[in-house]
Order: structure tokens, then C-alpha cells, then sequence
């Protein structure tokens, strides 16, 4: 027979579990598709970076975080960056795939200097 707590337990488990699978999404995304550039750290150093001009980004510098908003990630992400090799991922990814790879990309930003 089941408890009257069995409800409540599923609840918190699904709202418990909510962020961590949004957080996986992201991190999954950015493996398959950005890692390549930017390193599996986010630092630039992907197995395709030395053949890219200019460079790929590296998130883990405080130097690129700053002025930066979610929104300026957001717009590169989605629409690519003229003048370098970051495709645009409008069409290809839904918004919400890119705003889970935009949060995934915090993970990679010095204590205190990532934008929220």
C-alpha cells in the first residue's frame, strides 16, 4: 500500500530534477557542437581550433566576460559571428537549445564575473 508521502516524493523529485536536465541539455549541446571550436574546458583549444582564424573564443578568460550580457551570447549563438568561422545556430537549434547552451556557457566564466 502506498504512502501518502509517495506523491509528495514524486513532486519533489521532478522539481529537483527540473534544473539538472536543462543544465544537461545545455552541456550535451555545447559538447556536440561547440567543443570541436572551443574546447572541451571552453578555452579555445578544440581539435579544430589551430586551422580557425581568428581563434576560437576562450569563456574561461575574465577579459571576454566582460560587458557581456546573456543576451550578446544569446544573439551569437543564434545568429553566428560575421568575419569568423561561428556558424549560426538559428534553425538549427530551437531558442530553447540555445538558451541552454548560452547558461552551459557560465560554467566556464571566472568566479564572479559571468553575467546572470
Amino acid at each position: 500500500m502506498p504512502s501518502a508521502w509517495t506523491p509528495v516524493a514524486a513532486v519533489l523529485v521532478l522539481l529537483l530534477a527540473g534544473p539538472a536536465r536543462a543544465d544537461d541539455l545545455g552541456a550535451r549541446l555545447y559538447t556536440e557542437r561547440c567543443s570541436a571550436c572551443h574546447g572541451d574546458q571552453g578555452r579555445g583549444d578544440g581539435p579544430t581550433a589551430p586551422a580557425l582564424q581568428p581563434p576560437p573564443r576562450d569563456f574561461g578568460s575574465a577579459e571576454f566576460w566582460k560587458g557581456r550580457t546573456i543576451e550578446d551570447l544569446r544573439a551569437v549563438v543564434k545568429g553566428g559571428k560575421p568575419g569568423t568561422m561561428m556558424p549560426p545556430f538559428e534553425g538549427v537549434l530551437t531558442d530553447a537549445e540555445i538558451d541552454a547552451v548560452v547558461a552551459s556557457l557560465r560554467r566556464f566564466a571566472p568566479p564572479g564575473v559571468a553575467p546572470k
